[in-house]
């Protein structure tokens, strides 16, 4: 039990909470875009392309793959020990997917976390779509690395 409230704790000081009170910006408003690589095997697809609009109060809305995101939010991806130690990136886009992430193979997940770094006017990170450990294209969940987000319009 002293263990699992260890973790916890340790696990909170790293990620932080996902906060009502939003942590974007003005220079995170806008609309960006860019294109993550597929690093499943199991995937036809290299690529994966990302268009957001992120709004002021911290929502999020637009398109991961062909799936649109839903419920989408930006939330802070580090606690105090994460800030210290400059570890994790320093946002998470979380949200649900409406439809296929990849039509052309029929690949579709409920959710995914897009963990990202802002710095310099530009989001670096990675796509994380929910899934189980094995599966393959129906149910395994995959990774899309080197995503670059830039700001379009």
């Amino acid at each position: 039990m002293l263990g699992l409230l260890i973790a916890s704790a340790l696990a909170l000081a790293f990620t932080g909470c996902q906060a009502s009170e939003s942590i974007v910006t003005p220079a995170m408003v806008g609309h960006w875009e860019g294109t993550a690589h597929i690093v499943a095997s199991w995937i036809d697809h290299t690529s994966l392309p990302v268009k957001v609009d992120i709004h002021a109060d911290g929502h999020v809305t637009g398109a991961v793959g062909d799936a649109k995101l839903t419920d989408g939010h930006i939330y802070s991806n580090r606690g105090w020990l994460g800030r210290q130690s400059n570890s994790a990136t320093n946002c998470v886009i979380a949200g649900g997917l409406d439809g296929p992430i990849v039509a052309a193979e029929g690949i579709t997940r409920s959710s995914v976390g897009i963990p990202l770094t802002f710095t310099n006017g530009i989001f670096v990170g990675q796509i994380n779509t929910h899934g189980t450990l094995w599966g393959g294209k129906k149910s395994e969940g995959f990774v899309a690395q080197d995503l670059k987000l830039v700001r379009s319009k």
